[in-house]
């Protein structure tokens, strides 16, 4: 009789399959509601500084299995806030003026009252959007609470991580993600692999400071992320890549936060998104055709079960 590994013997993980950036645009929320009614997809983060974010909001709120979550965003769309409270961020439309690399630059190397104000910003686009979250999202009570998490991770970035101990403390998260996935290589083309890998060690880093930042505040994390070495194109054998690795690491029934990115679709109406071509391509497509198909939820099946979400 064949003996069972060390692996095989641990409590098996509980899976969050969640899609990041419900509306940004209609097109994007289409296709992430589409994924919601037959997929293993059970979770969503919302951006407020979409053209779509109200009539999303509206939509889940009648969803009760669906967790809902607070996309915190300084990059991509519209700001929450009034122009007048966050103008080192936005031109003079509101639209976010920095990537990431660009935002990154300026809070290492800006000057003592540029970066003073840069962070006053920030603090006052998290803010207002935490508040319109809550406004626009009746069953938030409900739901859990408050669950968080960052587009492109912006949440975990150290020189924020004043303002996210702040916010924390005033506006109290029942969760936050962890951008936390163990080294591995998935079957990914030579220059996406370089870049995932770039990534992932990167937010790794990140991930330190920020899990002992929870710990210390009470807040609830997951213990691992699928998704950031072959971010912005997973597919269920890359997908299965990371969950081996998660396995390795041992850890007893670990929460593990699928993330992905379905689209695919085209939407010439907002002319303020940064990253159009994202969204549009074929990858967004194949996550979207991954989430629809039985390919994640036969590799979920193997790992572990999916986590359920209902209202109190």
């Amino acid at each position: 009789m064949r003996q069972q590994s060390d692996a095989e013997k641990l409590p098996s993980m509980r899976f969050i399959v969640h899609a990041d950036d419900c509306g940004l645009t209609r097109q994007i929320s289409q296709d992430i509601f589409a994924c919601l009614a037959q997929g293993p997809l059970n979770s969503v983060s919302v951006i407020m500084g979409g053209s779509d974010a109200a009539q999303s909001l509206q939509q889940l709120a009648t969803m009760p299995n669906v967790r809902v979550c607070l996309h915190l965003n300084i990059l991509e769309g519209r700001c929450t806030a009034p122009v007048s409270q966050v103008r080192p961020l936005v031109d003079a439309d509101g639209i976010f003026r920095y990537g990431l690399g660009q935002m990154l630059c300026n809070l290492a190397t800006g000057s003592g009252p540029s970066k003073k104000a840069l962070l006053s910003a920030i603090r006052n686009e998290f803010e207002a959007q935490i508040d319109a979250f809550a406004s626009g999202f009746s069953p938030l009570r409900q739901r859990g609470g408050l669950h968080l998490d960052g587009h492109l991770h912006v949440h975990t970035i150290p020189a924020l991580r004043g303002i996210m101990r702040d916010l924390m403390r005033e506006h109290p998260p029942a969760y936050v993600r962890l951008p936390r996935e163990p080294a591995h290589l998935p079957p990914l083309p030579l220059t996406q692999m370089f870049v995932g890998c770039m990534r992932r060690a990167l937010l790794a880093h990140w991930s330190k400071g920020f899990a002992a930042l929870l710990d210390q505040t009470g807040v609830a994390h997951n213990s691992f992320l699928c998704g950031l070495v072959s971010g912005g194109n997973l597919t269920a054998a890359r997908a299965e890549a990371s969950l081996a690795a998660i396995q390795r690491q041992k850890e007893r029934a670990p929460l593990v936060e699928i993330m992905s990115h379905p689209g695919g679709g085209h939407d010439a109406s907002d002319a303020c998104m940064r990253h159009r071509g994202f969204y549009q391509s074929h990858a967004r497509l194949a996550e979207k055709t991954m989430l629809l198909d039985s390919s994640l939820s036969a590799v979920l099946a193997r790992y572990g079960s999916l986590q359920t979400f209902a209202e109190a």
